[in-house]
């Protein structure tokens, strides 16, 4: 077994190789300039999932209706496929998301018009702080997740842009509300790595349980034991849990519709939920799912009365929860507001428009001979 372990790094390797090879390649073609519109490189921090897919490849593709002419080099490629990209399409503005990625740091791009993206509280940690201060000190601008991350990044930086991340609209028709059944929704992927907000849902769904009873909550991704207290104390008082896998994008999105209520819990006294944006509560809005939420981040910002529901009073959440669950057209007349406010404010076209605003601002054209 071990030899036939040593016999297939070898391969990996090769085919991980190979895999970069084919990503580097297939970028040359995207690079023939079309038009006079500015070039815009994007440096995601992962794969094309998460952030990277959100606030990266779907923002790539929302500015070229801008006048933009972008190209996004995948998280995989090594640096000098990386450098070979940039110096062969000449970006007019290199966007870097973060700098969790290795090669997202300054030592690696100094010598490129940078304008640094931050969408969560990176620089709460001791090992990163310095990465993206070092960034900042070479950017012409930094785009912020929130207000909290702005006020971070305007210490280092001159020119600052809150752009809420967006997402696409998936398209209808999505379930009547009154053929829901009364099931709430905390789609924290992994809620056990989150134990200060699954203590927030167990407060609510177990008052929930006691009050209304006849109530199911359905939680993702759950890798730990299924004993842990705050389920065994939901599940004491009459909540019915529902465990769902992790699930492909389209798949999870098309799960949320069968739910009555999102919640969307961050306890932001402290830590990295500071930094927290609009995250799940994407996930519900696209659904047409009423949402209450902690009165944290930006969501005060966004919701308005009647699209939804923010506190940090749990008796708030529970009253809302019940409320809810007992009265369809409630939730139909709030979900249907809120989606409205979503297709203006958080879909991709919205982010990308702020985003282009921002950059343009921004904007030196680099002289080029003509290709």
């Amino acid at each position: 077994m071990a030899s036939h372990a040593r016999a297939a790094s070898p391969l990996r390797r090769l085919r991980s190789a190979l895999g970069r090879m084919g990503r580097e390649a297939a970028l040359y073609p995207s690079m023939v300039r079309i038009g006079t519109g500015p070039r815009l490189a994007i440096l995601p921090s992962e794969s094309r999932e998460g952030a990277s897919l959100l606030r990266g490849y779907n923002m790539a593709t929302a500015l070229r209706h801008h006048g933009w002419q972008t190209l996004v080099l995948p998280a995989q490629l090594a640096l000098p496929q990386r450098t070979r990209v940039l110096e062969r399409f000449r970006p007019d503005l290199v966007l870097v998301q973060q700098a969790r990625h290795p090669f997202n740091r300054a030592a690696h791009l100094g010598r490129w018009p940078l304008v640094l993206d931050i969408d969560d509280a990176d620089f709460l940690d001791p090992a990163l702080e310095p990465e993206l201060t070092a960034l900042l000190a070479l950017a012409r601008g930094a785009v912020c997740g929130s207000r909290f991350i702005r006020d971070w990044a305007a210490q280092h930086t001159r020119a600052t842009r809150i752009v809420w991340t967006g997402t696409p609209i998936s398209p209808g028709p999505w379930p009547d509300h009154a053929a829901r059944r009364p099931l709430v929704t905390w789609a924290q992927l992994g809620p056990e790595g989150y134990r200060d907000e699954l203590a927030i849902v167990a407060e609510v769904m177990a008052d929930v349980g006691r009050r209304r009873g006849g109530v199911d909550l359905r939680l993702y991704s759950l890798s730990g034991p299924r004993d842990l207290p705050e389920l065994v104390q939901m599940q004491d008082a009459g909540v019915r849990i529902e465990f769902l896998p992790r699930l492909g994008y389209d798949a999870y999105l098309a799960s949320l519709r069968e739910a009555a209520v999102g919640l969307s819990a961050i306890a932001s006294g402290t830590g990295f939920g500071r930094g927290k944006s609009f995250g799940k509560i994407l996930g519900y809005l696209d659904a047409k799912v009423p949402i209450v939420c902690s009165d944290a981040a930006d969501h005060a910002l966004f919701f308005r009365e009647g699209t939804g529901i923010v506190s940090n009073a749990p008796d708030v959440w529970v009253d809302a929860v019940c409320a809810l669950l007992d009265d369809p057209a409630r939730r139909t007349a709030m979900s249907e507001a809120a989606h409205a406010d979503f297709r203006t404010r958080l879909s991709v076209d919205a982010a990308a428009a702020r985003l282009h605003d921002f950059l343009s601002e921004l904007l030196v054209p680099v002289a080029r001979a003509a290709t």
